[in-house]
Formats: C-alpha cells, structure tokens, sequence
C-alpha cells in the first residue's frame, strides 16, 4: 500500500474539514465493502492452497502415509488430518 497526499486529491474544504479531527497524523480510509475482493482473489492464493490440498488428499488415497505427507508439504500431521477430512467432504458433497 502506499500512501497519496490528501493535499493532491482531496478538495481543500473536504481537507480543512479531515484537519479539524486528526491534523498532521496517518489517516486509514477503507475500501467500500462492495469493492473490497474476497480471500485469495487478488493473488491466486485460494486457487494454490486448494491444488495442494487436493494433492495432499490424492497422495493420502494412494497410501502415502501421514507422516511422509506432512514432511513433503512442510505441515503438522494434524494439519494435514484437518485436509484430507476438508477434502473427504468436499468430494461427498
């Protein structure tokens, strides 16, 4: 994120205006919730952790065992319990 000088953009009214409550200090303005972008949207995030635990459920099928799993995939052993159940779900569904 980077930061734009209200000064450059914002009408001088609107600014003194922002001025009389935090003059001189960091201002955070949020997104309105309906541009805001959901989980993973923005960087294929949502997309990479379904194809590795998709992976990880194929591998546990094939009778790799946990252990072997979680050390390949750098995850706890629950964790990877945790998807192969995620998985079981998604596939009876």
């Amino acid at each position: 994120m980077s930061y734009v000088k209200a000064k450059n953009i914002l009408p001088v009214e609107l600014l003194e205006m922002i001025q009389e409550y935090v003059d001189g200090t960091y201002l955070y303005i949020p997104q309105k919730c309906e541009n805001r972008k959901k989980w993973g949207e923005s960087k294929d995030s949502k997309t990479w952790y379904k194809n590795r635990n998709h992976q990880i459920y194929l591998y546990y099928k094939k009778g790799v065992s946990v252990k072997k799993i979680s050390e390949q995939f750098f995850l706890s052993e629950k964790s990877v319990y945790r998807i192969i159940l995620q998985e079981k779900k998604t596939i009876l569904r």
